[in-house]
């Protein structure tokens, strides 16, 4: 009986303790985005990743706002471009661009980009642009 209790009990602690807490929002997309790197991704025509690059890129920020996307030149601050888009779910389009979020916390935000002139049956690139704030 004492195994049973025991078994109870650390059932209902591991139910307490996965459990997501409800006064915690999902993250915002909303807000400034300072650019950290850039992810190239090369795949063949039947679709196998051919190669992989990354590089380091902190020469722009984006700010977002419930309706556009809104790129800046770190130096200067000059607008690279405003975008309005519209969000579904965890996919992002805004002029002839989509991208789907693949990570979006507090602090980390990351946009995959398809290739949106893809023909079918070639070998195509897809990039990963990765933020912090």
């Amino acid at each position: 009986m004492k195994r049973f209790s025991l078994l109870l009990l650390s059932l209902s602690l591991l139910a307490t303790a996965c459990k997501k807490d409800p006064s915690k929002p999902d993250p915002s997309l909303e807000g400034r985005w300072n650019s950290r790197s850039t992810t190239g991704y090369n795949y063949n025509a039947a679709g196998q990743l051919l190669s992989q690059d990354s590089i380091a890129d902190v020469s722009f920020y984006m700010v977002i706002t419930p309706d556009s996307l809104n790129y800046y030149d770190i130096m200067n601050g000059n607008s690279w471009g405003r975008h309005k888009y519209s969000r579904q779910g965890n996919t992002l389009q805004y002029s002839r661009a989509k991208c789907t979020i693949t990570k979006l916390s507090e602090h980390t935000l990351s946009l995959r980009f398809q290739d949106v002139d893809r023909v079918p049956n070639t070998p195509y690139s897809e990039w990963e642009d990765n933020y912090s704030r």
